[in-house]
C-alpha cells in the first residue's frame, strides 16, 4: 500500500519533526532512521485493518505532513476512531497542512466511514489544544502528569471531534 518512495518520505518526515521537538511518538530525541522504521513498518503493516488509513498531503510531489486515522473492530466502539501522529513536515510549515489534514480527517471520517467521533490526544505544554480547538475538537479530559519527562511530569490532554452526520451519511449508516 505504501510504496517505497512514500514509505522514505514518511521515515525522514517523522525523524525530522520528532526530532525537532514534536510529540509525534518519540519522546527522546534524537531518534534514527532505523528507530523510526520499526514503528514505521508497524503502522504500515497495520494498514490491513479496514478501518486503519493513513492520510497525506502533498506539494508538488513532496509529502507536506500526514496523519494515522485507527479505527474500532469492536462493534462497542466501532462509530468513532483514533487520529495520530499529526504531522507537518519542517519545509511546509505555516503554509495550512495541519489544518488541511484535519480538514480531510474529518471529511473522510464522516463521508467515508459514516463515524460519529474521531479522538486524539496530545502532550501538554506544546502549545496544540489552541490549534485543535480551532479546527473544532474540544477538550474532555486530561489525565493529570501521565508522561513522565526528565525536567518534569506533563497531562496528556484528551480531545475529541463531534463529526456532523449528512443526511446521505446518516441513511448510508443505517
Amino acid at each position: 500500500m505504501v510504496d517505497p518512495v512514500v514509505r522514505r518520505q514518511l521515515m525522514l518526515c517523522w525523524r525530522d519533526v520528532s526530532n525537532a521537538g514534536g510529540a509525534v511518538g518519540f519522546p527522546f530525541p534524537p531518534v534514527s532512521e532505523e528507530q523510526v522504521l520499526v514503528s514505521l513498518d508497524a503502522m504500515i503493516e497495520s494498514l490491513d485493518e479496514p478501518a486503519n488509513r493513513l492520510l497525506l498531503a502533498t506539494i508538488n510531489g513532496e509529502l507536506a505532513g500526514w496523519l494515522f486515522q485507527v479505527g474500532n473492530a469492536n462493534e462497542l466502539t466501532a462509530h468513532w476512531a483514533r487520529v495520530l501522529r499529526v504531522q507537518t513536515a519542517l519545509s511546509f510549515r505555516k503554509r495550512g497542512v495541519g489544518r488541511a489534514l484535519m480538514a480531510e480527517v474529518e471529511r473522510a471520517a464522516t463521508e467515508d466511514l459514516t463515524l460519529e467521533q474521531l479522538h486524539l490526544e496530545l502532550r501538554s505544554g506544546m502549545g496544540l489544544e489552541g490549534f485543535y480547538e480551532s479546527c473544532g475538537w474540544q477538550e474532555i479530559g486530561r489525565w493529570p502528569k501521565a508522561l513522565r519527562f526528565p525536567d518534569g511530569d506533563q497531562d496528556e490532554v484528551l480531545m475529541a471531534l463531534p463529526l456532523r452526520q449528512t443526511s446521505e451519511t446518516a441513511v448510508s449508516a443505517r
